[in-house]
C-alpha cells in the first residue's frame, strides 16, 4: 500500500508540476492557488477510496484495473445491501473526485494563458510599420530625384543642360532680387530713422522759449519746425512708395520648361543640398533599411517564442485529456463487465427453485430486489460515465485542431523568422545597391549628355561623331541591362509562383487525407450509435456471460496494455 500511496501522491501533484513548468516567467501566488483548489480539502480521504486505490494508486496493467473495477461494482451476495450501496457511493465519490481533478487541471491550464498577446500585437503593428514608414520616408526623396534626373536625361533637345542653365539663371535672379530687397529695406530703415530723428528735433525746438521761458516758441525755432515737418511728410510719402516697391520686388521669372516643372524642382533640390548632406541622406536610408531588418527579426522571433509556449500549453492540455480518457475507459469497461455479473446474479434470483418455501421466496425476492436496485444505480452511473468519456473524446478532437493550427502557425512564423527575414534583407540590399547604381548611372548619363552639348556648341564634328558612337554603345548596353533585369524579374516571379503553388498543393493534399480520415471516423461512430440500442436491449444472461469472456480476451489486446497511470 505504501507504493500505491506514493503513486497517488505523484498524481495529485501533477497540476502543481504543470504550473511550475509553464509559468517560470512570472511569480505565482501560491496562497491564492491554495484557496482556489479545494480538491485536498473536499477529498481529504480519497486515498482510502477503493476505486482510487484500484485505478490511481495501483501499478497494475489497465486490463487488471478494469477487472478489479468490475468486481468492485458487481453485487456481492456475501455483503449486505447497505455494504453494496456503500461501494456504489464510493464509486460516485471517485467520479466526483475525477471531475474535480479535471476541473482543477483546467483551471491551472487557464492560468497559463498568455496575457500579453495583444501587447505583442501592438508592438508588432507599431514597430514594424514605424520601421517601414521610416524607410519609405528616407528612400522616396532619393528615388524622386533619380527619376527626375532620368527623365531629363532621356528628354530630347538637351533638356537637362537647358533646365540646369535655367536653374542657374533662376539662382542669379533670386540673388539679384534678394540684394535689391535688402537695399530697399535698408533705405526704408534709414527713412524711418530720419523721421524719428526729425520728430525728436521738433520736440526739442518746441522747448526753445523767448523771454527766459515766459514767452512762446522762438520765431527761428518755429521756422525750423515747419521745415522739418515738411521733410517728415516727404519721408513718409517716400516710405509708403518704398514699401509698395518692396512688396512688388519678388521673383517672377517665366520658365521655358513648364512640362518639366516637377523635374526642375527635384533637380533644384539635388543642386541646393551639399554633397555632405546627400551623404547623410544615404546613410539615413541605410540605417532605416537595417532597422527594418532588425525589427522584423526581433518581432517575428518574439511571436515565434510565444507560439512555442502555446504549443507547450496545448501539449499539457493533451496530456490531461489523455490521462482522463484512459481512466474513464478503464471505469467504463469495468462497468460493462459488472453489468454482466449483475445480470447473471439477477437471473439466478429470478428462478424459482422447486419446493421453495414462502420464507425462502421472500429472501430470494429481497435479494433480487437489492440486485435490481444495484443494477439501476449502476446503469445511471454508466450513462454519466459514457457521457463524460464522450466529452473527453470531443475535447481530444478540439485539442488536435488547436495543435494542428498552432503547428502551422509556428511553421509559417519560423519561415518568416528565417528565410522571410533573410529574403527581406537580401531584397533591401539589392534595392540599396540599385539606388546607388541608378544615381551613378544618371551621373554617367548626365556626363554623356553634357559632352554631347559641348560637342554641339563647339560644332566639332569629328569629336561629336566619336562620342555619338560611344553613346550608341552605352545605349545598347543600357538596353541589354534592362533586358537582363526584366528577365531576372520574370524568373523571380516564376520561382515565387512555383513555390506558392507547391505549398498550396502540399497543404491541399494533407487536408484531403484529413477529410477522408475524419469522414471514415464519423461513419464508424454513426454506425455504432445506430446499433447501440439494439445491442443493449438484446443482451441476455447467457449472451452476457459470453460477452464477458470475449471482452476479457479483447481487453488483453487493448492499446492501453502498456499504460500506467
Amino acid at each position: 500500500m505504501a507504493k500505491g500511496a506514493a503513486k497517488g501522491k505523484k498524481s495529485s501533484s501533477l497540476a502543481d508540476e504543470a504550473v511550475e513548468k509553464y509559468t517560470k516567467k512570472r511569480a505565482v501566488d501560491t496562497s491564492k492557488r491554495t484557496e482556489e483548489s479545494t480538491i485536498s480539502n473536499q477529498f481529504a480521504q480519497i486515498e482510502s477510496n477503493p476505486f482510487h486505490q484500484i485505478v490511481v494508486q495501483s501499478d497494475a496493467p489497465p486490463t487488471e484495473k478494469k477487472d478489479a473495477v468490475a468486481r468492485a461494482l458487481a453485487y456481492d451476495q456475501s455483503e449486505s445491501k447497505e455494504e453494496n450501496e456503500a461501494r456504489l457511493a464510493s464509486f460516485e465519490e471517485f467520479k466526483e473526485y475525477l471531475m474535480a481533478y479535471r476541473k482543477e487541471m483546467s483551471k491551472e491550464i487557464i492560468r497559463l494563458a498568455d496575457t500579453e498577446a495583444f501587447s505583442e500585437l501592438q508592438a508588432v503593428f507599431e514597430d514594424m510599420n514605424s520601421a517601414l514608414l521610416d524607410f519609405e520616408v528616407q528612400i522616396m526623396p532619393l528615388i524622386e530625384i533619380i527619376d527626375a534626373v532620368h527623365r531629363l536625361n532621356m528628354a530630347s533637345d538637351g533638356a537637362m543642360y537647358d533646365v540646369f542653365k535655367e536653374i542657374q539663371e533662376d539662382k542669379e535672379e533670386e540673388e539679384r532680387i534678394k540684394q535689391l530687397r535688402a537695399e530697399q529695406e535698408a533705405e526704408l530703415t534709414q527713412l524711418e530713422t530720419s523721421i524719428l530723428e526729425l520728430n525728436q528735433d521738433i520736440a526739442a525746438l518746441r522747448e526753445e522759449k523767448s523771454w527766459f521761458g515766459l514767452g512762446g516758441v522762438k520765431k527761428d525755432a518755429l521756422q525750423d519746425i515747419a521745415r522739418k515737418e515738411v521733410l517728415i511728410e516727404t519721408h513718409k510719402n517716400a516710405t509708403t512708395a518704398l514699401r509698395e516697391k518692396i512688396e512688388s520686388t519678388t521673383f517672377s521669372r517665366e520658365t521655358r520648361f513648364a512640362e518639366f516643372a516637377a523635374e526642375k524642382e527635384q533637380l533644384r533640390e539635388l543642386l541646393d543640398i551639399t554633397s555632405e548632406e546627400h551623404k547623410d541622406r544615404q546613410e539615413g536610408l541605410v540605417k532605416a533599411a537595417l532597422n527594418f531588418v532588425n525589427t522584423t527579426d526581433e518581432r517575428t522571433g518574439s511571436v515565434l517564442g510565444r507560439m512555442d509556449k502555446i504549443k507547450s500549453q496545448i501539449k499539457n492540455v493533451d496530456t490531461v485529456n489523455g490521462n482522463m480518457k484512459r481512466i474513464f475507459a478503464v471505469v467504463s469497461d469495468g462497468i460493462k463487465d459488472a453489468e454482466v455479473s449483475n445480470a447473471d446474479l439477477s437471473n439466478s434470483f429470478n428462478v424459482t427453485p422447486e419446493a421453495e418455501t414462502t420464507l425462502a421466496q421472500y429472501e430470494r425476492e429481497d435479494k433480487l430486489e437489492a440486485v435490481n436496485e444495484h443494477i439501476e444505480a449502476l446503469t445511471a452511473s454508466k450513462v454519466d460515465t459514457l457521457s463524460t468519456l464522450g466529452e473527453l473524446q470531443e475535447e481530444s478532437m478540439n485539442i488536435k485542431s488547436m495543435r494542428d493550427t498552432n503547428n502551422q502557425q509556428i511553421s509559417h512564423t519560423r519561415k518568416m523568422h528565417t528565410s522571410g527575414t533573410a529574403g527581406i534583407a537580401s531584397r533591401l540590399s539589392t534595392v540599396l545597391t540599385a539606388v546607388s547604381s541608378a544615381a551613378l548611372n544618371e551621373a554617367r548619363t548626365t556626363t554623356q549628355n553634357t559632352l554631347n552639348n559641348m560637342n554641339t556648341i563647339t560644332h566639332d564634328i569629328a569629336q561629336n561623331e566619336a562620342i555619338k558612337n560611344a553613346t550608341n554603345m552605352h545605349l545598347q548596353n543600357d538596353e541589354l541591362s534592362k533586358a537582363i533585369e526584366q528577365l531576372a524579374t520574370y524568373k523571380d516571379i516564376s520561382d515565387k509562383a512555383t513555390e506558392i503553388t507547391r505549398s498550396a498543393l502540399e497543404e491541399q493534399k494533407v487536408l484531403q487525407r484529413e477529410i477522408e480520415s475524419t469522414a471514415a471516423d464519423l461513419a464508424s461512430s454513426i454506425k455504432k450509435a445506430k446499433g447501440v440500442t439494439a445491442e443493449v436491449m438484446n443482451e441476455g444472461a447467457n449472451a452476457g456471460t459470453e460477452r464477458a469472456t470475449e471482452n476479457t480476451a479483447q481487453e488483453a489486446k487493448t492499446p492501453f496494455s502498456d499504460f500506467k497511470l
